[in-house]
């Protein structure tokens, strides 16, 4: 294509740059006729070598490292996306959802659950401010969602061939489909994605395992069944070390507090992906494990 007339980066004034990086558009003038396929980190290079090609065309600055660090995590979401849709219906699994999440300051994951579940989520926080001011729920969103339901989303049986812009729109407005409608028991698993072992984020995916874990195990408690387990794993585009083992079996919280539970971890696996072939590998796994 004529990179001069690539939608994937555009001018801006004012800035620290002259560019803003439009990243949904590079997948559609990478993948609009295929599928990515391959080690991931190649993938997700060309994706960036695409926007720093259009930005040289367009006589613009050439985007830093930082700015391509979202970006990547965006289009490493967007390819597991697509290949958790596509996995759902070649094996067969009309009623289980593999749903992409936005981040918290879009929108509460816990909006997905029905009204009688939201009410006691809302109960819970009630009682924690009634206790002390400064305390609050403050869950962390994961990255995806698996869901077993009956119905959930209409019109699910098509597989997709490409990276269209209408394509990405519908993977990634799927949380849309579900708001409100979840039952508490059929949300069966988490997964928190990154392209980046670091510490810091080692820790974020443990936080996020607790305190969903935590709100499970509340919901277990209000609706008297024990039998309905939620399971919270990590993805990473990059091979993990025998430290991110170690830090990757903390216990879940709620579980080592009471002498009758059984202590659980708090990320109950993880996974690395390098190549699009592991990303079936690991759903061929969570779903065995809990469905």
């Amino acid at each position: 294509m004529n990179l001069y007339e690539s939608k994937s980066v555009e001018k801006i004034e004012g800035g620290p740059s002259n560019l803003r990086i439009k990243p949904i558009y590079a997948l559609e003038e990478v993948f609009n006729n295929t599928l990515p396929t391959g080690p991931i980190k190649i993938i997700l290079d060309n994706l960036e070598q695409h926007i720093r090609n259009a930005a040289k065309a367009k006589d613009l600055d050439q985007p830093s490292l930082a700015a391509f660090s979202n970006v990547r995590g965006l289009w490493f979401e967007i390819i597991i996306s697509v290949y958790a849709w596509n996995y759902r219906i070649n094996n067969g699994l009309s009623d289980c959802f593999i749903i992409k999440m936005p981040n918290m300051k879009t929108y509460d994951f816990r909006r997905i659950f029905d009204n009688l579940t939201l009410k006691m989520l809302d109960q819970l926080e009630g009682s924690l401010k009634n206790n002390d001011s400064k305390i609050r729920l403050i869950p962390s969103n994961p990255d995806m969602i698996l869901v077993h339901q009956k119905g959930l989303i209409s019109n699910a049986d098509d597989l997709i061939t490409n990276l269209s812009e209408k394509n990405v729109e519908k993977l990634t407005r799927l949380y849309h489909e579900i708001n409100g409608r979840c039952e508490w028991s059929s949300i069966f698993a988490g997964i928190g994605l990154t392209t980046s072992m670091r510490p810091d984020r080692r820790l974020q995916l443990v936080y996020e395992g607790n305190i969903l874990k935590s709100i499970f195990a509340h919901l277990s408690t209000r609706h008297w069944n024990n039998k309905v387990s939620f399971q919270y794993y990590g993805a990473s585009s990059v091979k993990h070390s025998n430290a991110d083992d170690e830090a990757f079996q903390t216990a879940a919280t709620h579980t080592i507090v009471n002498v009758n539970s059984v202590p659980e971890r708090a990320v109950d696996g993880i996974f690395s992906l390098q190549n699009t072939d592991d990303i079936n590998k690991m759903l061929d796994e969570i779903t065995r494990n809990n469905l």
